[in-house]
């Protein structure tokens, strides 16, 4: 009994020992050192192995002793790297909009990384203003194509993520009309606002096609370089894309426009003038572009066309 007694005091005074010698030691050499013991209770083993994992992977290349602060690795490795996150891309909603333009897709689907994110396509159209329309058409970056008429797109008609971009899904749709990567819409209204000769049309509806890019305000610039001299050279220019005046005139052999603009004011433009001239959406405005003018010299707001020979 008595030897019982001594064993268990003998344990208690060794484990005493044991933690007052651990204490001191770690007031001696500070509480750094018990960071990797704090981590182990703290984050999961699957997150620390995996920071293991990369830490291993760094000191192939870089002396451990230099991995002592977070500025060591990300001053070189151009700070957080946030996968996935589409600060910077965007998608076009044009044609009979009050408001067409750019939108950033974080501003559609803030929270693109959540499971079962989505926005019906009604609702995102109805936040622009578009309320009222005849047919709207998404457009992706690999040339696919798709156009609904109003009636066949319900609440089920989504615009859900997609890698870093956007796509759209419909489970009472066609599989086939399930786009990815779409970067622009064209809504067309019901409206018919613009006149060209006898035809009463829109913009949205024109921009469905036929239609021309072209180049304009091409610039050569050029810089000295401050290490070597040397003179480098380039060229700017913007594209714009549109509607081709002469595919839409009731003569394509016009010799000269009439151009009105919503106030009433006409413009005559000779067939020299109005080469390659297209309709587009610039500025949010109806635009009569001209290539061999400059921007104060375009049309815009416009309402009416007319050829003449």
């Amino acid at each position: 009994m008595l030897a019982s007694k001594t064993s268990r005091f003998l344990l208690i005074l060794v484990v005493l020992v044991l933690v007052i010698g651990g204490i001191a030691i770690a007031a001696a050499v500070g509480t750094k050192s018990l960071a990797p013991v704090r981590a182990a209770f703290n984050y999961p083993w699957s997150v620390l192995t995996g920071e293991a994992h990369t830490m291993n992977e760094c000191v192939e290349c870089h002396n451990p002793t230099d991995l002592h602060t977070c500025e060591s690795c990300h001053d070189d490795h151009g700070a957080v790297e946030m996968a996935g996150v589409p600060f910077n891309d965007l998608l076009l909603l044009t044609g009979d909009v009050p408001e067409p333009g750019y939108i950033p897709i974080n501003e559609i689907l803030p929270y693109h990384g959540q499971p079962n994110t989505h926005v019906p396509l009604l609702d995102f159209l109805a936040e622009h203003g578009v309320t009222d329309f005849e047919s709207v058409t998404l457009v992706s970056r690999d040339g696919g194509f798709t156009t609904f008429e109003r009636p066949n797109l319900t609440s089920e008609a989504w615009l859900a993520p997609h890698v870093d971009g956007i796509r759209f899904v419909a489970e009472n749709l066609h599989i086939s009309t399930w786009l990815k990567g779409i970067w622009r819409i064209i809504v067309v209204g019901t409206g018919k606002p613009l006149q060209i000769d006898e035809q009463v049309t829109s913009i949205g509806r024109l921009l469905l096609g036929p239609t021309r890019s072209i180049t304009i305000e091409q610039t050569d610039v050029m810089l000295k370089s401050e290490t070597d001299g040397e003179i480098r050279r380039g060229k700017t220019a913007s594209r714009i894309e549109g509607a081709p005046i002469e595919a839409m005139v009731a003569h394509p052999d016009f010799q000269s426009l009439l151009v009105y603009d919503e106030n009433g004011q006409e413009y005559t433009l000779a067939v020299n003038e109005a080469q390659g001239a297209l309709v587009a959406l610039m500025w949010g405005r109806i635009t009569l572009v001209l290539p061999e003018r400059s921007r104060a010299q375009w049309v815009a707001d416009v309402v009416e066309i007319t050829s003449q020979r």
